[in-house]
Order: structure tokens, then sequence, then C-alpha cells
């Protein structure tokens, strides 16, 4: 076998591990997506990568889940800061978490989504005058730095009146 040969076969060889896999959600694997990227620091200190801030806050509420800080990205510029001190947009017609390829039955027919963890979407914003702009645009609610709505079940919990 050739030198040629044994280069060509060793790099074929190598490029699975060299190939990028895309930064999966700890809470519920879904891709990660850059623009509302969520930091969770664990009561442990063990630090985690939640998909989007709805994600982490349905994290947050499970019993026995203790969490010592959310940050999250700023949509507008990047960069990182707390979840308290976000502007956030709630319910816009941007939903980062939704673009994946729909779940099908056995006979490939789509599934209707009836609950989603991270809808309503939750984009997060540093500045106040980009949160604004972007409701502007997008739609949605925007919750002040401090105010962020609980995340929405499905159903009532188990004991829970109406």
């Amino acid at each position: 076998m050739s030198f040629r040969a044994l280069f060509l076969a060793a790099l074929v060889l190598g490029l699975p591990g060299c190939v990028r896999h895309p930064e999966s959600c700890w809470v519920c694997q879904r891709e990660v997506h850059a623009s509302v990227r969520t930091n969770l620091i664990l009561a442990s200190g063990k630090r985690v990568v939640a998909c989007c801030p709805r994600c982490a806050l349905h994290y947050q509420e499970e019993p026995g889940k203790a969490i010592r800080e959310i940050r999250v990205t700023d949509h507008a510029g990047g960069g990182s800061l707390p979840l308290g001190a976000a502007f956030l947009i709630e319910g816009s017609d941007e939903t980062p978490c939704m673009r994946h390829h729909p779940v099908a039955d056995e006979s490939h027919t789509p599934m209707q989504v009836c609950y989603d963890r991270c809808m309503p979407s939750l984009i997060a914003f540093k500045e106040e005058a980009a949160a604004r702009a972007f409701a502007a645009d997008h739609g949605g609610t925007i919750h002040r730095p401090g105010t962020v709505a609980p995340p929405r079940s499905a159903s009532p919990r188990p004991g829970a009146n109406g």
C-alpha cells in the first residue's frame, strides 16, 4: 500500500471523531441554539446547559432540583447575564426550540403537539430598548427584570385545584 493510500485511509477513518455534533440540552436533550442558550449552575456547583430559559425554569420548578444560578444569553448581542437581570420576551413568533423534526407515529404521520416544555418561547435581552424593538417585530409580552413568568404546565399537578 502506498503512502498516499495509507494517508487517505487514516484521514477517512479519523473524520468521524472530528465531526462536530450540536450541543444538547442537559434537561430535554434538544439542540441548543446560541441565541437562547442558558447556563444552569446547580446547587452542587456543576454547570450544565439548557436549550432555553423556559426549559431551565421548568427544571428549577421540579421538586428536589436545586439551582444556584440561571444565566441567559442576550439575544441581541450575545454575552451572558443572570436571568433576574434580563428583559424577557414571552410568546413571540420566534421559537428556536421548535426547530426540530416533528415526532411521528409508526405510520410516519406527524403527531400534533399539545404541549411543549419550551413553549411559549422565552427570549432574553440585556437592554430594554432591544427587547422592545424585538417585541415590535415579533410580538410577545415583555417581562421586566426579576418578574419572569413561571412555566405553564400542560395540566394541573396531582392534588392541585383547577
